[in-house]
């Protein structure tokens, strides 16, 4: 089959899959109780522009080539409306149309699932293997076009080639605060914690006002057990955007290894009253009222829990938060329940 088949049929595959595509999850990878969540936003430059829905998008120009993933522009000054001879541009397209389809959104990209029937994440990991044949087919590359492919990358759990397409864009456009925010994301996978906190450091320093980047950072620092650097991460991006589920939750399992169940329970009482259906912040606001030993309440807080995510029944049987539960019979009921659905 020749490349441009190839990729036409990639690109066939990503389109058709795309509708389908199911939502980006919220988590960042790390050692901690449960996999504490991350916003998958694209993180801004030091000013965001309104962004439009991907249907609403306009056609591109010659000048500006197809749409980058991560909705960037290119590097300044360069110029992209040379491109390609000899039907390379029909590749670049094609690879293009892949890229759009595959990730309508980017920023902290999700991590992968380890196996997938999913035609969509067949598509990624496939246009993944091609990329390195492909690449070199594609000339005068931008800033955005690798942090594009970085994202599919990383999508398929090839980190290390993701920080390597993320230090590229950052070698092409050293301002680019979404190439070291998803760097960052990529090293906290690889565990390398010292370049990914350095990382959210550069990023937050293009664009200080990002709540995605502290709240990444402050999860990093809750994973390193920097409890009060955490905590005041969150607190920042909570005063950008007080609404935000996520930097509650994660706050409150900040102020739960701080030994302030209160404060927690406070936490994840606000983010369940902003999402009724946020399964992680009534598990969590049960988890700080057992700790608190309000038995009855706990048991409640964790039965809505487990109706919305079953699957947090084999979490809460190894949480010694729920230690003071163990062999109660409710609680048992309650696990036996969630593992039948």
């Amino acid at each position: 089959m020749s490349g441009v088949a190839r990729l036409a049929r990639l690109a066939a595959l990503a389109a058709a899959a795309g509708a389908a595509a199911v939502a980006l999850r919220r988590l960042f990878s790390g050692p901690a109780r449960t996999p504490p969540r991350q916003q998958p936003r694209p993180v801004p430059s030091a000013v965001r522009a309104p962004e439009a829905p991907p249907a609403a998008a306009a056609a591109p120009t010659a000048a500006q080539g197809p749409p980058s993933v991560a909705s960037r522009t290119d590097a300044p000054g360069t110029d992209r409306s040379a491109e390609t001879t000899d039907g390379r541009d029909d590749l670049v397209e094609l690879w293009e149309e892949i890229l759009a389809s595959a990730n309508g959104r980017s920023g902290a990209p999700p991590p992968a699932e380890e196996e997938t029937s999913d035609p969509l994440a067949a598509a990624l990991e496939e246009a993944a293997e091609s990329m390195p044949r492909y690449g070199a087919a594609i000339p005068r590359r931008s800033a955005a076009s690798y942090l594009d492919e970085g994202n599919i990358y990383f999508n398929v759990g090839q980190y290390a080639m993701a920080i390597d397409r993320y230090t590229r864009a950052i070698e092409l456009d050293p301002q680019n605060a979404a190439a070291y925010y998803n760097r960052a994301n990529a090293r906290t996978r690889t565990g390398d914690y010292d370049a990914a906190l350095a990382d959210y450091n550069r990023a937050l320093e293009l664009a200080p006002d990002d709540p995605d980047v502290l709240n990444n950072r402050g999860m990093l620092h809750l994973v390193r057990h920097r409890i009060r650097e955490a905590i005041a991460d969150f607190d920042r991006a909570l005063a950008i955007d007080p609404q935000d589920c996520t930097v509650l939750v994660n706050r409150g399992l900040a102020y739960l290894q701080a030994g302030d169940a209160e404060r927690a329970l406070s936490d994840f009482r606000r983010a369940a009253e902003i999402d009724p259906r946020d399964a992680e912040a009534r598990y969590g606001a049960a988890s700080a009222l057992s700790v608190l030993g309000k038995r009855a309440e706990a048991l409640a807080e964790l039965g809505r829990a487990l109706a919305i995510e079953p699957s947090l029944a084999r979490e809460a049987k190894s949480d010694p938060r729920f230690a003071p539960l163990q062999g109660d019979e409710a609680f048992e009921r309650l696990l036996e329940r969630a593992a039948r659905s």
